[in-house]
């Protein structure tokens, strides 16, 4: 490679790409939904070319799938690849619970309260608005528990676990996702590390059910 290969950062191509990934995130595509790199140029207000990046850039992370002929569609996964994705943040998730649970100072502990009854004030029946806050209570939990690597790790998998819990577009505010957040906050101010471990890990093994329960019966 040489000197003359840099590119320097574009704040356009930088604002496309952050969208399309929050859009993501958010749960507003359906796996194996197809994205056309004209319309969203149109819907954007911007040329192709940044538009294309992105789709690029986003189908190297693992979230997109480039189609010769047909362009680019959400990635849709396999019974087998979910089950990877959430015994991964299983791992990932009850470690930082446990760690959050013996670390975390009270003023932590009641933000973290203030994003559970923000997932309650969502607007009823908006999945991505919910799914949105959701992931920034669990994306918090990670944080708290101190662990920089960690939470590297956890951020570079939530993009796809964003995408396989699409599968199952399941309101944050429905009763058994509920009581199972508030069982995890209660075990983190009971200071009840293995507590707080179980619960994360039931919260996810629960929903890993759901997911490929879902994808096994559209098979």
């Amino acid at each position: 490679m040489q000197a003359t290969d840099f590119r320097r950062p574009n704040q356009v191509r930088e604002a496309v790409y952050g969208h399309l990934k929050a859009l993501l995130l958010s749960g507003r595509f359906a796996p194996g939904g197809r994205l056309s790199e004209p319309l969203l140029a149109k819907e954007l207000g911007v040329s192709r070319t940044p538009v294309r990046e992105a789709l690029m850039r986003l189908a190297e992370e693992g979230l997109l799938e480039l189609v010769p002929g047909k362009g680019a569609r959400v990635r849709a996964f396999t019974p087998e690849e979910v089950e990877e994705v959430y015994r991964v943040r299983a791992l990932l998730e009850g470690e930082a619970a446990k760690e959050a649970a013996l670390r975390a100072r009270p003023w932590e502990l009641l933000e973290l309260e203030e994003l559970l009854r923000a997932i309650d004030e969502a607007p009823r029946e908006d999945y991505p608005e919910q799914m949105r806050r959701d992931l920034e209570f669990h994306r918090a939990l990670v944080r708290l528990s101190g662990n920089r690597t960690l939470y590297r790790l956890y951020e570079d998998l939530l993009a796809t676990l964003a995408l396989a819990r699409s599968a199952v577009p399941m309101l944050s505010q429905d009763e058994a996702t509920r009581r199972e957040h508030w069982a995890i906050l209660k075990a983190l101010k009971a200071r009840d590390s293995e507590g707080a471990k179980r619960a994360v890990e039931a919260h996810i093994y629960r929903f890993r059910d759901l997911v490929v329960r879902r994808l096994l019966e559209g098979v």
